[in-house]
């Protein structure tokens, strides 16, 4: 070890569920890797939080500090989905690396982040504007919504947590950029147990005929769906960053 790294050594943070891990508009120069767990990265449009991506084990965020070699605030604002555990590096620990690279691979490098930072900017600001569009004027409770669901009728194919390789059918009838509706048969609540709290893995294809796997908890369930059904709330908690802009893109559509 040599002495920067002995003088900016890497350390491990724990969060909890619900934690504010960085905070857009803050200044910062850490660079963080998930070890545990999973955190949401979101972006502030007016009064409205629209998410970005969700990292697991292996992802790094704040990064792009470092990259760009300049004194910035952060873009973006990370909170713990669950409980979580990272390192946090100091970025001396991978200037010489960086340094080391060839002068056009740190250009293509450079040159693809920014493109990404630009494409989350647009991205968050079409959301955004397609959610006031779709909430409109006359919907007196749209303020209060946290996010705009979309009715829709997918079929699609999910797993209860703890069941082994049980998989059960469903029809989707609303999503969200955070959470959906899904429509069951009251045998597979029989079957096995769907309570609040029980995590699910979904599979379906959207319209676009992109498949998708959403992770998520229940929050809400109604026996009023109709004679043999089920009506299930469910909240996401882990999405890959992929399926966040896949989603997101369909929610725009």
């Amino acid at each position: 070890m040599d002495a920067k790294d002995r003088a900016h050594p890497t350390i491990r943070l724990s969060y909890r569920k619900g934690d504010l891990i960085m905070k857009e508009g803050d200044y910062g120069i850490s660079i963080y890797r998930v070890k545990q767990g999973h955190v949401r990265v979101t972006q502030q449009q007016g009064e409205m939080e629209v998410p970005l991506a969700t990292l697991g084990p292996g992802e790094y965020f704040g990064e792009l500090v470092f990259l760009s070699k300049s004194v910035e605030t952060r873009s973006a604002s990370v909170r713990a989905v669950d409980d979580v555990e990272v390192e946090v590096m100091h970025p001396v620990r991978l200037a010489k690396e960086y340094d080391g690279m060839p002068p056009i691979l740190r250009y293509i490098t450079n040159q693809t982040l920014n493109r990404l930072g630009r494409m989350n900017k647009v991205y968050a600001q079409l959301l955004k504007k397609k959610q006031l569009e779709t909430m409109g004027p006359k919907d007196p409770g749209a303020a209060k919504r946290k996010h705009f669901r979309k009715s829709v009728d997918l079929p699609c194919v999910y797993q209860v947590a703890g069941s082994g390789k049980v998989r059960m059918q469903g029809r989707i009838t609303d999503i969200s950029v955070g959470g959906l509706g899904m429509d069951v048969s009251s045998r597979n609540a029989l079957n096995v147990r769907h309570e609040t709290g029980t995590e699910l893995t979904i599979h379906t294809t959207l319209p676009s005929g992109r498949e998708i796997e959403l992770t998520g908890k229940i929050q809400t369930v109604s026996k009023n769906a109709g004679p043999g059904r089920v009506q299930l709330g469910i909240q996401f908690t882990r999405l890959t960053g992929e399926a966040t802009k896949t989603l997101g893109f369909f929610m725009m559509s």
